[in-house]
């Protein structure tokens, strides 16, 4: 049983004979972003496992980046020259993903499928595998939108035109929206008390989590369309889901204007 529990710190070690104890004490921090490393199906940034124990209620808003288990427990691990922490039992999939896209004359591949790719058509479940871009060159990633296979020229500088196109008109709506909640909480804070800040923090707290548990939800959805092969359905709840996340995001922003980070 200790060995099937996600959140049991043994796992089998080069030898199926050996039993590795990960750490030797539990740790509730580190329990709650192992358990969001495996909801998420993918790696995560120290901000993110930040503001997820403070969504939770674990920890204080004076609790800070440093003091994260992900620095000093064994079950995470980040790559050298990138912000992002994956769980250290994950194997990294990339030379499986890579010689799939060659044999298939595949130049590019959309970021949001390639993991349903993976669990389909290659039998890599992403509760146990993972793509890692970092140090990898044989990929490159144009806008977190397409994966970009080096093995053969591809035109990429009309790639990120085009990317970089739709990247200013976001950034232009991002800004003039960030200046009106500024505007707005600025206002607010002049006029409410702190109270009132506690209860706009648990009104989206709960709008957050409800986003959160909805994206999860639309990543099983997609993996079902996509066994059946039903394209519109698949890009209907890709659109759902990229604007179920943007609109966390503002949410995140928004609790940090509150807060004055």
């Amino acid at each position: 049983d200790a060995l099937t529990d996600v959140l049991s710190p043994f796992q089998e070690g080069g030898s199926h004979a050996v039993i590795e104890m990960n750490s030797p004490t539990s740790d509730p921090l580190a329990d709650e972003l192992h358990r969001y490393l495996l909801e998420n199906k993918g790696p995560i940034t120290a901000e993110q496992a930040l503001k997820r124990l403070r969504r939770k209620g674990l920890v204080s808003y004076s609790f800070t980046v440093d003091k994260l288990p992900l620095y000093k427990n064994p079950r995470f691990i980040r790559f050298k020259g990138s912000d992002l922490w994956y769980l250290s039992s994950w194997k990294p999939a990339n030379d499986q993903i890579f010689e799939y896209l060659v044999d298939n004359n595949m130049k590019q591949f959309p970021l949001n499928q390639l993991f349903i790719m993976m669990e389909t058509d290659m039998g890599l479940p992403r509760k146990e595998h993972v793509f890692v871009l970092e140090g990898d060159s044989r990929f490159k990633v144009i806008d977190d939108n397409f994966v970009i296979v080096s093995y053969d020229s591809v035109d990429t500088a009309k790639l990120v035109n085009t990317f970089m196109d739709k990247q200013e008109k976001e950034e232009k709506i991002i800004e003039e929206v960030a200046m009106t909640m500024s505007m707005e909480t600025q206002t607010s804070t002049q006029t409410r008390t702190q109270d009132v800040f506690e209860s706009v923090l648990e009104d989206i707290n709960s709008a957050t989590e409800k986003l959160e548990q909805r994206i999860q939800e639309m990543e099983e959805e997609v993996l079902t369309y996509f066994k059946d092969n039903n394209m519109s359905a698949i890009t209907q709840l890709v659109n759902e889901k990229e604007k179920s996340e943007t609109i966390t995001r503002k949410l995140e922003e928004v609790m940090e204007l509150l807060y004055g980070k």
